[in-house]
């Protein structure tokens, strides 16, 4: 109710603690004051002892510094601060130093004002020379200060432009090691990486010079070692600087990642790792020989400190970057330095790992060692630590360092760096192969580890981003940082296919006793060969090359056939296929090229092949055949050694296969002997069998692809061999296992292993089935363009015989394919312009196809050249370009054939047998060689090629050039091969290039533009999957028929009587019994020829000639024939004679009764007269067959 007044007393308490609180605060701001100076000047002093100590190192090692704005281009660095008990352990006379007159640059004056209000600690001066000093060192550090000179601000732009080593500098300056070392360590204490880089460069080229030049114990720095109050501060302070020059230099290696510069002074820095590492450069120590064991183990263990903190990686990071532009004495330092931190570990399982992974993975270091740094070459060779990396490092290790991440960038970057190790590793055993035979399986292991990453990595690893690299071909990668040192790597990994590497990896293949009987010898050879090939063979065999000569002296005298007898279980089993596995996978990565590279270098090594398949023969209980084919139902893991070994036998005999001529081949059997080429080719057609049957192969992604694609490949080598000069027996390539039905029943079901056999391996189907199946492809494809016989609307044309390719090309070349595959009527025109008699019932239509081949396949037109030789077959002329439009012309001609082929007429055109493999797209399949091909165009030429093959002289002195001379309209006009062929001479090493590239000129560059218009015509009726089951013979075969004798005993029972002949009449008897007993094989084909107009029987038998063989009794000539009466019949059944015969007299009745047999050749139709005995009718029928009577239009 009532208010309380404040009373004097309440006012004068709250007065008190006003005043309380105020002298509180003030207490608190005057000791917050306190403190910020105590802070300011023991920063200050630090800085002046900073500078001093500097100054110290400065003047000991005669460094005159100039702004370090300057040197350094950073001006706010920031200084390290070391804590005022490390400052008096350093020396403790400093303490002195904490009452030097300080000021506040920032204030400009020696006073602190401010929110503390005024607070001064005036410091008094100890000197005249300090005051000046301290003031003079407070200015230059003052960001603002404006009393700098224009002389020392030039003074120092000056020093800056110029490197370090031109400063004033006093190398050669006596100092003594104690000082110097206090020195230094002060330096430490207040060392700033960027603020002292210069004077720490400067320092290094001291302490080299102190070291290598002074033999004092007072002056010389390592000196200190042996001082027994100093020596371990001394190792301490050793392995602080080695490791200053360590991040140094990697801290230029991450500066210019992906630049292209030099490390500035990376001489210097190397020089100084190596100069304390080692006691040699040690001058005061050279006379000291009973220190020396001692002194090494101090170095070592510096060198382990180095080593323990990266100096093994750091060092290896400057060489991935600048290995290919390094100076010499930089990478002799370099290298130095690593393989010092190996031995001292003395090859400790970490060290090798670290020098693995850090070192090794340097593209084509020891390339470059060798040829830079030869000395540092010699000592790694001399030193054991290729033997350390090949028993210790373990396969687990092989990936380097960062590899486990997901970004594509790190994975193609450790890709690359397994390569450059694996490369690495490879020339170096090639260079000790005492190493390499003292640890042949540890280093197989270590190589087929490196291997199998770069396998997995690159071949099962494909993405979008897959690139080309020169050593592995394609694969995903994203950086080009080791392109420039690929080169060199290819150079290293070289010494994988040279022999006496090769040799020691494969030592116990060759090394192996033969498990064979000697006694057996070939057989087939003699059988095959021609008689008279001995001394050909001795001929050749003069001036063949030393390589055939090496192989031929150590290929077996004894056929090498399975046997069996090495059990899985034996070591050099495991040796063999381990070995296998190495070479099989680095053919699986690496480029096109060097696969061919390596190849030629491993199949031209004298008895490598032969040793491998005598090892083959002899793997297993009952031989290596067995066991692959039994592997097929291995696991992958279990099963990959055994087809190692399988497939590179496939691969290396293919290369070799490619090469060969067929004088070496089958004459002189080189690598082997016909017999055992019998049992190669007989399991790997039974082993590609299995494998399409069982489905074992269902793309190129499929486990078995690539020991597939080796044995196919090798497969069909054979069979091309065989197909052009048969080595082997009849249905020798049929498969056994498997009844032909059933593989057609499976093709006319559509089974895809069905097709995938039809289209790898056709050959094991009989040719028979084959055909039958092509003939079901063009049925069944007149049924889907609806052109069956009776419903088919026919295209009509009138052809004069006088313009028979003229009017054909311009009625029939532009007709769509789907018109020209149905019914055509062709009206013969004759020369009088008026239309012959008779109805086309596809016999006209077959005379015209006959008359128009007859016509454009002649030489005289100049479309078509025969080869040389007796043979004389048929390919594009390579001056067909005189015609007009020549190759619309081959255009046309081509699809007239492929009209034939469809509708099955047989033509009797002889190809050659290239242009053959043209029509079937044969001559782009791996591995083809022209050379192969070449007898069936010009066996002369050939000859002179290969005797060019076999010249042991200098192939120089020919006076050879990569040119073709050739024969154009009387005119020689010269064509080069490659480009800048004509200046270029063909030497000992290049002849194999231009025996090679001079046949594909001859077989392909040539006829080019003419091949490819007639492919294109014949490939639009008949398409390349329907004629992919066929060799070049068996399309010949195709095209003209079979080239067999003809089958009288099939043709009896396909044969069609008119005029009163029957099976039994008394001239049909004569005629069998005249071409069976009477005539021999040549006379049968051209009878055959003079009644169908083909010497050769048709492929399914005269059941399937179209139209049907006939034999018709005629009694009048031709022109007054009217066809079969019944009257004429029953005469011709009664043998009576015609009204006729009787009731002409005289000559004329004579000659008419005993005139020639004539044929229709359009409607395969004889005519026989009625003769009176068998006599007669051999006499005419040879006769007429002779003077070719035949091609009369009925």
């Amino acid at each position: 109710m009532f208010k309380v007044g404040k009373t004097a007393g309440s006012s004068v308490i709250e007065n008190a603690r006003a005043a309380r609180q105020e002298r509180a605060n003030q207490r608190l701001q005057e000791h917050a004051a306190s403190v910020i100076q105590c802070n300011v000047k023991g920063y200050l002093t630090r800085i002046q002892i900073y500078k001093q100590w500097r100054r110290e190192i400065d003047d000991v090692i005669g460094w005159e510094e100039c702004d370090t704005s300057c040197l350094t281009h950073e001006n706010n660095s920031k200084t390290q601060e070391p804590s005022s008990s490390t400052l008096d352990k350093i020396n403790p006379s400093n303490k002195n130093l904490s009452t030097q007159q300080w000021q506040f640059a920032s204030f400009g004056s020696n006073t602190l004002t401010g929110v503390y209000r005024n607070f001064s600690n005036v410091q008094p001066k100890t000197s005249e020379s300090e005051d000046k000093t301290s003031s003079s060192e407070s200015a230059s550090d003052s960001a603002i200060s404006s009393q700098s000179s224009l002389s020392k601000e030039k003074t120092c732009t000056t020093l800056c432009k110029e490197t370090v080593s031109a400063t004033n500098i006093h190398l050669n300056a006596k100092v003594d090691a104690t000082e110097l070392f206090y020195a230094i360590k002060k330096l430490l204490v207040v060392f700033n990486k960027r603020k002292d880089k210069a004077r720490f460069q400067h320092l290094c080229r001291f302490l080299l010079y102190n070291v290598q030049n002074h033999a004092s114990l007072k002056i010389s720095y390592v000196a200190l070692s042996l001082n027994k109050t100093l020596a371990l501060k001394w190792i301490l302070q050793v392995k602080r600087v080695l490791w200053i020059v360590c991040q140094y230099i990697q801290d230029y290696t991450e500066s210019t990642a992906g630049k292209k510069t030099e490390l500035p002074n990376n001489s210097l820095l190397f020089h100084m790792l190596t100069a304390f590492t080692d006691i040699s450069d040690w001058k005061v120590m050279q006379k000291q020989t009973a220190l020396h064991t001692p002194l090494r183990l101090i170095c070592s263990n510096i060198i382990c400190d180095i080593q323990n903190k990266g100096c093994m990686r750091v060092v290896g990071s400057v060489l991935v970057k600048d290995i290919t532009n390094m100076k010499p004495d930089c990478l002799h330092h370099c290298f130095t330095i690593l393989m010092r931190q190996v031995i001292s570990s003395k090859c400790s399982e970490a060290s090798i790992k670290s020098f693995a992974v850090d070192v090794l993975t340097v593209p084509s270091l020891f390339w470059h060692l060798e040829n830079k740094a030869s000395k540092c070459f010699a000592s790694f060779t001399q030193s054991n630590i290729l033997t350390s990396i090949v028993t210790s490092y373990h396969v687990g290790s092989t990936c380097p360092r960062d590899c486990g991440g997901g970004d594509d960038s790190v994975h193609s970057d450790c890709v690359i760096r397994v390569l450059c190790m694996l490369a690495n590793i490879v020339q170096m055993l090639g260079v000790q192969p005492e190493v390499l035979d003292a640890n042949n399986k540890q280093a197989v292991r270590l190589l087929n580890g490196l291997i199998n990453y770069l396998y997995v990595n690159t071949t099962q690893q494909k993405s979008s981003t897959s690139t080309w690299h020169p050593v592995l071909g394609y694969f995903s990668q994203t950086g080009i940082e080791y392109s420039d040192s690929m080169s060199f790597v290819k150079m290293q990994l070289e010494y994988l296919w040279k022999p006496e590497f090769f040799r020691s990896i494969f030592r116990d293949v060759l090394s192996l006793e033969s498990l064979h009987d000697a006694t057996s010898l070939p057989i087939q050879a003699e059988q095959i060969i021609a008689k008279g090939s001995a001394e050909k063979h001795q001929k050749f065999t003069t001036k063949m090359s030393s390589y055939l000569k090496r192989m031929i002296s150590s290929r077996p005298e004894q056929i090498l056939l399975p046997t069996g007898g090495r059990k899985l279980e034996y070591e050099e089993v495991k040796s063999a296929c381990n070995a296998c596995l190495l070479y099989r996978k680095a053919l699986a990565i690496f480029t096109h090229q060097l696969q061919l590279e390596m190849l030629t270098g491993l199949t031209f090594m004298d008895d490598v092949l032969c040793r491998l398949w005598r090892f083959i023969c002899e793997l297993g209980q009952s031989g290596g055949l067995q066991l692959f084919l039994s592997a097929l139902s291995y696991p992958p893991d279990v099963a990959e050694p055994y087809f190692a070994v399988f497939t590179l036998f496939c691969d290396m005999t293919s290369h070799i296969l490619s090469i060969l001529d067929d004088v070496e081949f089958y004459e002189q059997q080189v690598p082997f002997h016909l017999e055992e080429l019998l049992t190669i080719s007989a399991f790997l057609r039974q082993f590609v069998f299995k494998v399409i049957w069982n489905k074992l192969v269902t793309d190129w992604e499929s486990p078995m692809y690539s020991v597939f694609d080796s044995s196919h490949t090798l497969l069909m080598m054979l069979y091309d061999r065989d197909a052009r000069r048969a080595f082997t027996p009849p249905n020798h390539w049929l498969c056994k296992t498997v009844k032909s039905s059933t593989i057609r029943n499976e093709l006319d079901a559509g089974s895809p292993r069905a097709g995938l056999l039809l289209r790898k391996i056709p050959f094991v189907i009989p040719h028979k089935d084959r055909v039958i199946y092509f003939r079901s492809l063009v049925a069944a494809n007149k049924n889907a363009l609806g052109l069956v016989h009776d419903t088919d609307v026919a295209v009509y044309i009138r052809v004069h015989r006088s313009r028979l390719v003229a009017d054909g090309f311009e009625q029939l070349n532009n007709l769509p394919t789907q018109a020209l595959k149905g019914t055509i009527r062709v009206k013969f025109v004759n020369d009088l312009g008026l239309d012959e008699a008779g109805i086309d019932q596809d016999g006209v239509f077959k005379e015209f196809l006959e008359e128009i081949v007859r016509k454009v396949f002649n030489p005289d037109m100049n479309l078509f050249r025969v080869t040389n030789g007796e043979e004389a077959k048929l390919y594009p002329s390579p001056l067909s370009h005189i015609q007009d439009d020549h190759l619309t012309l081959f255009n046309f001609v081509g699809r007239i054939l492929g009209k034939a082929v469809y509708e099955g007429i047989v033509l009797d055109i002889p190809f050659a047998n290239f242009f053959l493999r043209h029509l079937l797209g044969h001559q782009n399949v791996a591995l083809y060689s022209p050379i192969d091909e070449l007898p069936s165009l010009d066996s002369e030429f050939y000859k002179n090629l290969t005797w060019v093959k076999r010249y042991e002289g200098d192939i120089g002195d020919l006076g050879l050039t990569f040119t073709y001379e050739e024969d154009v309209m009387g005119k020689i006009e010269s064509r080069e091969l490659i480009p800048g062929g004509s200046s270029t001479m063909v030497t000992n090493e290049n002849r194999f290039m231009y025996i090679h590239t001079l046949a594909h000129y001859r077989l392909h560059t040539q006829i080019k533009q003419q091949t490819r218009a007639f492919v294109q015509g014949f490939r639009s009726l008949i398409p390349s999957t329907w004629t992919a089951m066929f060799s070049a013979p068996e399309l010949q075969r195709l095209i003209s028929g079979d080239n067999v004798d003809m089958d009288l005993t099939d043709l009896k029972s396909n044969v069609m009587y008119y005029g009163g002949f029957h099976s039994s009449h008394r001239l049909i008897k004569w005629l069998w019994d005249i071409l069976e007993r009477d005539y021999t094989a040549r006379e049968r084909a051209a009878f055959l020829k003079f009644v169908t107009s083909c010497s050769r029987p048709p492929l399914l038998g005269f059941a399937h000639l179209q139209p049907q063989f006939s034999i018709r009794c005629v009694e009048v000539p031709d022109d007054e024939d009217t066809g079969d009466t019944v009257a004429t019949v029953l005469r011709g059944f009664l043998r009576l004679p015609s009204t006729w015969q009787s009731s002409k007299k005289g000559r004329g009745s004579q000659q008419h009764r005993h005139r020639l047999p004539t044929a229709s050749t359009c409607f395969n139709l004889l005519k026989l007269p009625n003769y009176p005995n068998k006599d007669v009718l051999r006499e005419k029928l040879k006769q007429a067959i002779c003077n070719n009577t035949g091609f009369e239009l009925s």
